[in-house]
This record gives C-alpha cells, structure tokens and sequence, in this order.
C-alpha cells in the first residue's frame, strides 16, 4: 500500500491509510479519533518505514506561507509549505483531500500542504520563489503531486465559483457543469500552475481520495457519510543517506 520512491538522493512516501495489515488506521493526525500514543506508534512507524529520521511537521492553516526549516525551526510556526537542506529530518505533511506536493531539487526540497484556498493564494508560488531564493532553478525542480480529491468528486456551490473567479483569471476552465451540479478541476489547476511557473518536470497522482475510503482519508467522504472523525494520512521526503 505505501510505495516508497526513490529519485536521485531523495526518499519519499506518500502514505495511505493502511499499515501492512487491510484496513488497519494510520492515522498520523491528533484529535481525529486516535489516542495520541496511536497516533505517535504511527508517526515513528511512518518514520521508520522510510529511514528513522525526526519528522518535522508545521501548523497547517490553508495559508499561502512558506516556512525554511534551519537548525533552530520550530513545529509551532504555522504554514503550509516546508523546505530545508537538512540531511537528518524528514518534511512532513498530513492531508485527507488536499494535495500533498513533493519538490526536490539539487541542494534543497521541500513539501507542499496545497488545499484549494492555499493553491488560488499562492502557496505554489510561494514554495518556488523561496526555492529561487536558494539558487534552484525552474530546470532544476522535480515535482511529484500524491493522491488528492479528484475533479469528479470535488462539487462546489456558487460562493465557491465567486472565490475562485477572484483568484484566477481563467477561472471557468477549471469549473465543469454536469447533471445540473458544477465540478472543481483541483488536478487541472495544479497542473496549469506547473506549467506557469516553467515546471517541466512533474508527476501527479490520479488517485481519488474520496472514492478510495479504505486507502485515503477524506474529510468530504466523512462528512458525506456522516463519519465523525476523519483522520489524516502523512506524506513524507528527506535526503536519503543509504
């Protein structure tokens, strides 16, 4: 279920909901239903699985805000993007429906927490600007989106279209109309960002969270189904040193 993926000295995971054994949680969010010391055996699970390394997780608050992770960061700072050079911490990200962004370059990498609100914000383009600042280049950055909510499933209201056509001039192509409902193109608009930003080099997932809810945690499938307590899954990226 959890498929580790190695490119060039980097290691990263885009975890499921799944330990080794079917449907067994791996839950790595608190207050989600979980005891803390259920949620802690997988986050040092987690860890281990990739190379035992400190997780370092931020306060995710749906912003457009990037954190650098140097010796003396504190998890306490609150964003929704990471990125570091460190060789002894994995960057760490929890999702259940937004997309967890993955970006790695020759001396730096980082991972992006990218829900709607932080994607027509600007968080992508935050998260590259402050990799420019560090002397990576467009041609540099390999980006890999893991599994997130998928357009099919992502129907939106009208203050939804508002919010968006406020954001992105060429709103009404990520918007689709189907059986009298409309339809938000989450993967389309993080792939036209790419794009803009002179990103060539990417891969995203076509995986749906919310119609796989024995894979992923999804908040909208939860709140569909009346489901009290949804966890989240945890995406992780480090250098590997083996």
């Amino acid at each position: 279920m959890n498929e580790i993926r190695l490119y060039k000295n980097y290691i990263f995971c885009f975890f499921s909901r799944n330990r080794e054994q079917k449907f067994s949680s791996l839950n790595c969010a608190y207050n989600r239903g979980d005891s803390d010391a259920i949620v802690k055996k997988n986050r040092n699970f987690t860890s281990n699985y990739l190379n035992k390394k400190k997780i370092i997780l931020t306060n995710q608050v749906h912003s457009n805000i990037v954190s650098y992770v140097d010796k003396n960061f504190s998890k306490e700072i609150s964003s929704d993007a990471l990125i570091t050079n460190r060789k002894d911490v994995l960057l760490g990200i929890l999702t259940a429906d937004c997309a967890p962004i993955i970006v790695l370059g020759k001396k730096y990498f980082g991972i992006i927490h990218a829900g709607w609100k932080g994607l027509i914000n600007g968080i992508m383009e935050n998260a590259i600007m402050k990799f420019n600042s560090l002397g990576e280049t467009e041609n540099h950055l390999n980006v890999f989106v893991g599994p997130h909510l998928s357009m099919d499933s992502f129907e939106v209201k009208k203050d939804f279209v508002d919010n968006i056509k406020k954001k992105i001039k060429n709103y009404d192509n990520f918007i689709e109309s189907k059986r009298q409902k409309k339809f938000f193109n989450f993967s389309g608009l993080i792939e036209s960002k790419l794009i803009d930003l002179k990103i060539t080099n990417y891969d995203i997932s076509k995986e749906n969270t919310y119609t796989n809810p024995e894979k992923f945690f999804s908040h909208r499938y939860c709140y569909v189904n009346k489901i009290k307590n949804c966890g989240r899954q945890i995406s992780l990226v480090g250098i590997n040193n083996n």
